[in-house]
């Protein structure tokens, strides 16, 4: 059953996080996916210059929002050194093209990228991010022999020997990876690739409220129909590993394990100054004003 909340559009703006009573985690907390216009979503290519419509407020989520989970460093809320490691979110949908949109902005002071074993992401910088649409508590996803109600999409680029990405926890399906209908991802840095960089990540999906753990297929798979004002459950996670195997942290947007989905998400209605930005082509917020913020 979908969730969701009637709330005015200049509440939320005013807000930026609004309280929720029975929210998940962190609790009383909702973020907020940006309305995109047909003729404004995101080309996924890693180059978030398609972001800078979007208003700062409540949609863009910084560093002061990001926990590092127990059982990494367990740091606190915000507790980064930003001259380390700086991340930068933005979440959107759009209701024609039944999409979730994501872009994250990462700045490291090194850039990872040496697993032994090409498909073991979580040994290098890696970027994850957990859906479930249907809003179900952490005991209610992906239950032993039930079918799979939260997808991972994990991505740790540069490719190692040509692998780049993990679909989990049913493994990489033809149909449902990079650069098909259902799944888009894009990435570019700037810096240097294996040192001090600014990376930037951008993903499309068509999400997902069941398939089955095997011989899963888009013809018996539950598509999930995005609408206005409902609330999903997404977490979004960066690890952050300076040498080979060891978390310098492993920041996301819940203080929860990884590996699951848990914050509350509104699939917010068309924002009057998105809209206006789109109409004159306005810049409200650049992808250029932001990584000058990191420094």
């Amino acid at each position: 059953m979908k969730k969701s909340i009637v709330i005015g559009l200049a509440v939320m703006l005013g807000l930026g996080v609004v309280s929720l009573a029975g929210a998940h985690a962190p609790p009383g907390e909702l973020f907020f996916l940006v309305q995109f216009p047909d003729n404004a979503v995101p080309t996924i290519d890693g180059d978030l210059s398609d972001w800078n419509i979007v208003p700062e407020s409540p949609y863009i989520l910084r560093a002061d929002k990001m926990f590092d989970p127990a059982q990494f460093q367990e740091a606190g809320r915000g507790e980064l050194d930003l001259s380390d490691f700086n991340p930068v979110h933005i979440l959107g949908w759009n209701e024609n093209f039944n999409k979730i949109y994501f872009a994250n902005q990462v700045f490291d002071n090194i850039h990872n990228s040496d697993r032994e074993n090409p498909s073991y992401h979580w040994n290098d910088d890696n970027w994850e991010v957990e859906v479930n649409p249907t809003h179900l508590a952490a005991e209610e996803q992906n239950l032993a022999e039930e079918p799979v109600n939260r997808v991972a999409y994990k991505w740790a680029v540069p490719p190692v020997e040509g692998v780049y990405q993990s679909i989990e926890p049913i493994g990489d399906l033809a149909w449902l990876s990079d650069g098909t209908e259902y799944v888009s991802y894009g990435w570019s840095f700037d810096g240097e690739m294996f040192g001090e960089s600014t990376y930037y990540y951008e993903m499309s999906i068509t999400p997902i409220n069941s398939l089955p753990r095997e011989n899963a297929t888009p013809e018996n798979t539950e598509f999930h129909d995005m609408e206005e004002e409902e609330i999903v459950h997404i977490s979004i996670f960066n690890g952050d590993i300076d040498v080979a195997d060891d978390y310098q942290g492993f920041w996301g947007t819940t203080p929860e394990s990884s590996n699951i989905a848990l914050n509350d998400f509104v699939a917010a209605p068309m924002d009057p100054a998105l809209e206006a930005a789109v109409g004159t082509a306005v810049e409200k917020v650049s992808w250029g004003q932001i990584k000058a913020g990191l420094k």
